[in-house]
């Protein structure tokens, strides 16, 4: 309460879908190219839903730095994978790599993917069907990864091509703070062209 005696005015509540519509304008408001802040999430995306279980945070890291794209964007796209979307995704990973290796359902039995957090799931990759379950999962949830990266590439590009379109100025000022940073000097150089230097 204050000294009125009318309640304390209440700060409304910040809904995860207004932080999510917030995180989005900032990325069509970037200074970066579409292309390369749309290819820095794809990349995070497929790094998130690969099959390389609890190095998917370094990865984005390291590729993003080696490909010089944005890191934030990198990890925040690699949030995809995660505990809720991760088991549905390999358990269609796996399939789609034992129908491309042509391993039998009876050779190389379904996994029951609803347990992947208990011991037995983990068990049943020993024996004799280690090198088949293994590569199945490799080779399927690998080319999903991919696949899904490159669908979200164009989704994401499609997007900010269409934001941009309808906020020219927004895509002004985003190709004007790129070529000044491509030539610092580019601006003084013009003008010298034209007389004015």
């Amino acid at each position: 309460m204050n000294g009125d005696g009318d309640p304390a005015p209440r700060r409304p509540k910040r809904s995860l879908r207004r932080h999510a519509l917030k995180l989005l304008l900032r990325l069509m408001r970037r200074q970066e190219s579409l292309e390369r802040v749309a290819a820095a999430v794809a990349l995070g995306v497929g790094v998130g839903l690969s099959p390389f279980i609890g190095f998917h945070f370094f990865l984005a890291i390291a590729l993003a730095w080696m490909l010089r794209l944005n890191k934030l964007d990198t990890v925040l796209g690699s949030i995809v994978g995660n505990p809720w979307t991760l088991p549905p995704f390999y358990a269609l990973g796996y399939r789609i790599g034992r129908a491309i290796l042509g391993f039998a359902p009876a050779h190389v039995p379904q996994l029951k993917w609803q347990r992947i957090l208990h011991h037995d799931f983990w068990v049943s990759f020993r024996g004799p069907g280690f090198g088949p379950r293994l590569s199945s999962f490799l080779v399927g949830t690998t080319l999903l990864a991919l696949l899904v990266a490159f669908g979200t590439y164009l989704a994401l590009r499609g997007v900010l091509m269409l934001y941009h379109r309808r906020h020219p100025r927004v895509a002004e000022r985003a190709a004007r703070k790129r070529e000044l940073e491509a030539f610092p000097n580019g601006a003084v150089f013009a003008n010298t062209i034209n007389g004015q230097g």
